[in-house]
């Protein structure tokens, strides 16, 4: 079972949780309040070759 972490452990150690899921290839699920809410998981080769966007909280003003 892949190991789990509160949003609220995680939040400050984002960028080495990420970095060790690509490296060891496992999975971590994010708790929120003790329910699952996400799962950070490896990118394919197939999916690390495709354009990346940056993610927004809520669109741009004028953007749809």
């Amino acid at each position: 079972m892949p190991e789990a972490l509160t949003i609220t452990e995680a939040r400050p150690i984002l960028g080495d949780l990420a970095r060790r899921v690509a490296a060891t290839r496992e999975p971590l699920i994010l708790t929120d309040h003790g329910r699952p809410i996400a799962t950070l998981m490896p990118l394919t080769p197939e999916q690390g070759q495709g354009k990346i966007t940056r993610a927004t909280r809520r669109p741009r003003p004028g953007q749809d």
